[in-house]
């Protein structure tokens, strides 16, 4: 079935470089490679494929495959390089995404299954994916929301927001603001070098919350009820708290600590020079 798809998707691109068609798929995994321009990615509630293709360019192909329960889907030029395109697909909502491409833009909606993605320039936005969700962006901003899982983001160059999402969350970004918004998780890790860092989120018994920025602002929410040991560790950088705090260490050698409740979760907030903002509900 899928080599005569892409047969009638090269035929139907030949004069116009675009497709649209429909077929009955069996897969658990689709990997997208080999592609520069746009992709959405559209969960549904049935077991077909729909593939809309656009291009720009004459030259080139759209290739697609299937083995051992993943579809493949790639595109290819005259010396094998990638081709630059619009691509649109919708998938069953629980199969798992692999999506790679130097300049591309990603948009996925209405996964529920496990998403990884990569690009070297081009914005990257998730809306939906469970289990392993992991998202690298060297050039671009990376925006998730409604996630459920392990949550791994890396971004160079770009800002980085999550919100609505569960799970053990971590997040790596260089040179960009990271927001974190209606947050269910009790392992939270977060490492800005250039850029603020805002959360709002649980804090549970037992969690660990880890928010470090070099040159950045902290701005975290401590939930009323909560129960934690908050340690404070910064260079040149300020503490401003709206609820009153019995501070135990030397603010002078920038390294503090106090107790909320009885401790029982760990937050540890470190910034070099910047302002560690604490608000309370």
């Amino acid at each position: 079935m899928i080599a005569h798809v892409t047969a009638a998707l090269l035929a139907a691109m030949a004069p116009a470089q675009q497709a649209d068609t429909t077929f009955a798929v069996d897969a658990i995994r689709l990997e997208v490679t080999q592609l520069e321009g746009v992709i959405s990615v559209t969960g549904w509630d049935r077991d077909e494929m729909r593939v809309q293709a656009s291009y720009d360019e004459d030259e080139g192909r759209l290739d697609i495959r299937q083995s051992g329960g993943t579809i493949h889907v790639s595109t290819k030029g005259e010396w094998g390089e990638p081709v630059y395109g619009e691509l649109a697909l919708s998938v069953p909502r629980s199969i798992a995404l692999e999506i790679t491409g130097v300049s591309l833009e990603v948009g996925i909606e209405r996964s529920a299954g496990s998403v990884s993605v990569s690009t070297a320039e081009g914005e990257i936005l998730l809306v939906g994916g469970s289990g392993n969700v992991a998202l690298n962006a060297v050039n671009g901003p990376v925006t998730v929301a409604g996630a459920s899982g392990k949550i791994a983001v890396n971004a160079v160059d770009g800002d980085v927001s999550v919100s609505e999402s569960d799970g053990a969350i971590a997040v790596t970004a260089v040179d960009g603001d990271v927001t974190l918004e209606g947050i269910t998780s009790d392992n939270v890790s977060v490492n800005a070098v250039d850029g603020d860092i805002a959360y709002d989120g649980t804090i549970v018994d037992g969690g660990r919350y880890v928010l470090s920025t070099h040159d950045g602002d902290l701005d975290v929410l401590i939930p009323n009820g909560a129960n934690a040991r908050i340690s404070i560790d910064t260079f040149s950088g300020e503490l401003d708290t709206d609820f009153a705090v019995e501070l135990e260490g030397d603010f002078g050698k920038k390294r503090i600590s106090f107790t909320v409740g009885t401790g029982k979760a760990l937050v540890e907030l470190s910034a070099f020079d910047g302002i560690i903002s604490l608000r309370q509900e």
